[in-house]
């Protein structure tokens, strides 16, 4: 059946530069139309929010803040990361049928959502994606909410109908859609009775895919964890081609996200999977939050890292087992999926129904005898080591690295046997990085700025590894040159032209022979983007200053003697040779007196470094805390540490600048962090 218009938009222009041609998807909470841009003269998609006509004047006016807010957030976000939809514009107006109707203008994408996508397959005979390919195809999308986890801000409605199938560059990824819809549909939710007394009201979650504490919160606040709880689920039915949280009313559903024995799994859904990803999955889908993986990052860096481990244990066996090597009839070339009709859809609202799926698929056959057991297996060996093949080749060179630094420690299974144990104990950090134990140190200074005071007693529950240096202008190019960063450069809503072009040569990529030094002129969006290309994130403000100052509440990293030349790279009168006015970065690491008692250097001096939080600066009037984090939703954020052209005051480690959070500056750089388990 073809969507509706209810609004009445088709051939009239709303906003006043957005002409709306006709509709190409309807839901629940909205309406999508093709647009067309009258000044770009290009395609767009305008999504128009349904059932809002009833709320009074001043609740008007709320929502349309609340939604100009989100709009923004989106479109941070989607700069950071193409793997998230962009927003263009928001707004509000009366329809031709006189309803007040507020939407948001996005751009446009040609392609399918990903529910689509398995229905389109469970249609030709139940031929889900294997294993390997499932992994590499939502890749994307997981890199895409670490970008947004890595700032604090959760996703909360991750399904396959906000996961868009698309082609960039001649190349099929994926697309995460509807950032910030489920926020403003719990806000809006409890903004009116009104809607939930008529039963219109609206759920700000899709519960086949809902995580505990989103069905009740006595399992506490949702948060990237609720996202990484989605995510698992939806692996699961892209491998399996059934969804992996089974009922047929909300409160079955209920009771398969929060009972304990009803834990979904790959093997559970039919799927031929390694115990490590099954060990990966079981975590992420812990009913209690804090046993999850924080992140999305963390997630898939320790899917993608027991996916390798299986590999090799694999390949190992195969050594021992199969005597001779296989012919290359031995494997056929794996059947191409017939290409899935291209729809022209946004938002998660779709044109049409998708075509009927077949029963879900039943669980493994078992072989009847020991010698079909052991052909089965070799069979299986085979298969693993094509579906290790596949996920390379997906993953791209990129893999290497990613295995390297994305994944947690308890990741990386041991091998025992010949078979795949239990994870290890805790591994060292990597020498690039140093680690730095959970504990509880007094935050902020009483002899400090305003928004330093008071001191205050802060708990970091977690241990975790901060990068030792600032990330480089070579490290930050590879991210570049990969495709998942944008160039540095002098930018921000403030910058003009006169800036960039008198100011931008001191940006340190803008210099050859500064490879070593820190990336400079990088907005926190950047910061996040280049971290979650590592498989870190940015370092919250309370782990930054806990690295930098430790237990003893030191004012410097060193101590409390003002800084040297030996300790850090900041501005001096001229004539005190290093740091001086207007002479730059040096390479990281160069002031080697200056180390904390974590062993990071440069947390004093060479440039700002951007942390994960967004800016209060009445955060620490709140009093003690446990794992603080101001959520990066407003306009400014937080550096630390000073820079080469700010005073030795500004270094001291509990000094905090407010600073726009789209913007890079000439002394603007990073360091990134990763949680340890």
């Amino acid at each position: 059946m073809a969507p509706s218009d209810p609004f009445g938009w088709v051939g009239a222009t709303i906003g006043g530069k957005y002409r709306l041609d006709a509709v190409v998807g309807e839901g629940g909470f909205g309406v999508v139309y093709r647009g067309h841009h009258l000044g770009f003269d290009e395609p767009v998609a305008v999504k128009c929010l349904k059932l809002l006509g009833s709320l009074a004047p001043a609740e008007r006016e709320a929502f349309q803040r609340m939604l100009l807010n989100e709009g923004r957030l989106l479109h941070r976000l989607s700069r950071a990361s193409a793997g998230i939809v962009q927003a263009l514009d928001t707004g509000a107006a009366v329809s031709p049928s006189g309803e007040w109707t507020p939407y948001l203008v996005l751009e446009w994408l040609d392609g399918a959502p990903l529910d689509h996508d398995i229905a389109a397959r469970r249609a030709r005979g139940g031929a889900a994606r294997p294993l390997a390919e499932a992994i590499a195809l939502l890749a994307p999308a997981a890199h895409a909410l670490e970008v947004a986890h890595a700032q604090g801000v959760a996703h909360r409605d991750i399904k396959p109908a906000n996961l868009f199938l698309t082609d960039i560059g001649g190349r099929r990824t994926l697309k995460v859609l509807d950032f910030g819809i489920a926020k403003v549909l719990g806000e809006l939710s409890s903004m009116t009775q009104a809607m939930a007394e008529t039963g219109s009201a609206l759920r700000a979650f899709t519960v086949h895919y809902g995580a505990p504490e989103q069905f009740h919160q006595r399992f506490g606040a949702t948060g990237p964890w609720t996202d990484v709880f989605a995510l698992a689920l939806v692996l699961i039915e892209v491998a399996s081609g059934s969804r992996a949280l089974l009922g047929s009313d909300v409160t079955q559903l209920y009771i398969a996200a929060t009972d304990p024995a009803f834990r979904p799994s790959l093997r559970g859904a039919g799927v031929s999977a390694p115990e490590a990803v099954e060990a990966v999955l079981r975590r992420a889908l812990a009913v209690e939050p804090r046993e999850r993986y924080r992140t999305a990052g963390e997630l898939w860096g320790a899917l993608e890292a027991a996916m390798a481990a299986a590999v090799a244990s694999v390949a190992l066996a195969a050594d021992a087992t199969v005597s001779a090597p296989p012919t290359h009839a031995a494997l056929p070339p794996p059947e191409p999926a017939p290409p899935v009709a291209p729809l022209t859809t946004m938002g998660g609202i779709t044109a049409s129904a998708p075509p009927p799926g077949a029963p879900p698929p039943g669980s493994l056959p078992a072989a009847p005898a020991a010698a079909a057991a052991g052909a089965a297996r070799r069979r299986g060996l085979l298969l693993a080591v094509v579906s290790a093949v596949a996920l390379a080749a997906a993953l791209g060179a990129g893999a290497v690295a990613f295995f390297q630094h994305r994944a947690p420690d308890d990741a990386l299974p041991a091998r025992a046997g010949g078979g795949l144990t239990a994870p290890p104990a805790k591994a060292p950090p990597p020498p690039e990085m140093v680690r730095v134990p959970a504990g509880r140190f007094s935050m902020g200074s009483a002899k400090g700025g305003k928004s330093e005071r008071p001191p205050h007693e802060v708990t970091l529950t977690r241990a975790f590894d901060l990068d030792r240096t600032e990330v480089t202008v070579a490290a930050y190019q590879r991210c570049v040159d990969a495709g998942r960063c944008t160039p540095s450069g002098l930018h921000g809503p403030r910058a003009s032209d006169a800036d960039v072009e008198q100011r931008g040569a001191l940006c340190t990529a803008a210099d050859p022979a500064k490879a070593q030094h820190p990336i400079s002129c990088v907005d926190q969006g950047q910061a996040a983007a280049y971290c979650a290309f590592v498989g870190k994130r940015l370092p919250t403000e309370a782990e930054w200053e806990y690295a930098a100052r430790g237990v003893d509440g030191r004012e410097y990293p060193w101590g409390n003697e003002p800084p040297g030349c030996a300790h850090a790279v900041v501005s001096r009168p001229a004539g005190q040779g290093c740091g001086a006015i207007g002479k730059g970065t040096q390479e990281v690491g160069s002031a080697t007196a200056g180390a904390s008692p974590s062993g990071a250097l440069d947390m004093a001096g060479n440039v700002w470094e951007w942390v994960a939080d967004g800016w209060d600066p009445g955060a620490y009037a709140k009093g003690a805390q446990t794992d603080p984090q101001v959520p990066a939703t407003g306009s400014k954020g937080v550096l630390r540490g000073g820079s080469w052209d700010f005073s030795a005051s500004t270094a001291k480690s509990t000094f905090r600048l407010a600073f726009d959070r789209e913007a890079g500056d000439v002394s603007t750089g990073f360091r990134c962090a990763r949680t340890v388990d």
